[in-house]
């Protein structure tokens, strides 16, 4: 009988494992990285450039980001492929009175497809070299991926 239970116990935890690490596997998960905020001083756009990899099986696709107060959202999906590695999006921000205030522009290189993509934006934030910000990109399922960055001349 101990024997029995000792060996239902196993499968059981077997099961568990193997079920945990399964369900591990189907989670498409992207690696960020915010490289640059140049261009501040300008007082009219500045850019935003991203690395970003995905190493699963599955396409993502990133439907905003915030930086500080500054919330955007997407026309359509920024497309990273599965496999992709050292990809770029850079976006494209517009200054108006010294606050970033929308997007002028998407793209994507390296794989990445950004092709006549617009956003539509709410709130603002200062612009200011120097400062660091926070942010977050989020993707079409809902998850979101944190960055700073210190914004340059």
């Amino acid at each position: 009988i101990l024997i029995a239970v000792a060996i239902a116990l196993a499968v059981a935890v077997a099961v568990w494992v193997f079920g945990l690490a399964g369900g591990a596997s189907k989670t498409a998960t992207l690696q960020i990285q915010a490289i640059g905020l140049t261009g501040v001083s300008s007082n009219s756009s500045a850019k935003l450039v991203f690395l970003i990899s995905n190493p699963s099986s599955s396409g993502i696709g990133i439907n905003g980001f915030t930086l500080g107060s500054l919330s955007c959202v997407f026309s359509s999906p920024v497309q990273v492929p599965a496999g992709t590695q050292g990809g770029n999006m850079t976006i494209i921000l517009t200054i108006s009175n010294g606050y970033f205030t929308g997007v002028e522009s998407v793209s994507g290189g390296g794989g990445i497809t950004a092709s006549g993509i617009t956003a539509s934006c709410s709130g603002n934030q200062t612009a200011a070299v120097g400062i660091q910000y926070s942010g977050y990109l989020t993707t079409v399922s809902g998850q979101t991926y944190p960055f700073t960055i210190t914004a340059t001349s």
